[in-house]
């Protein structure tokens, strides 16, 4: 029985060090990835949250139509930074996870 222990624990040692391989391979792929996948992430999150709320919907739709042609990219970048604050102020998810 020792000896069929000892064979499982070697070829358990040599999974696990095929695994961790692979996982540095996955990350090395996946790296350039990385920002543009943050993204759209953080778009479909955006979606989401203006999809259970449908008076952001109206309030976004009234000041699109009242601040005129050439605000439109100003108002677009504060209200951008506006929403960064915002989600790094109330998202109490730990930095790192999904």
């Amino acid at each position: 029985m020792n000896a069929r222990l000892t064979i499982i624990r070697q070829h358990r040692a040599a999974l696990r060090e095929r695994v961790g391989s692979q996982r540095a391979e996955v990350a090395r792929l996946v790296q350039p990835w990385r920002k543009p996948l943050t993204f759209v992430d953080g778009g479909i999150t955006l979606l989401r949250r203006v999809r259970a709320n449908p008076l952001a919907i109206a309030v976004g739709a009234v000041l699109l139509v009242r601040m005129g042609r050439g605000h439109w990219s100003t108002w677009a970048g504060r209200l951008w930074t506006g929403w960064q604050l915002y989600q790094s102020l109330f998202d109490r998810r730990p930095k790192g996870h999904s």
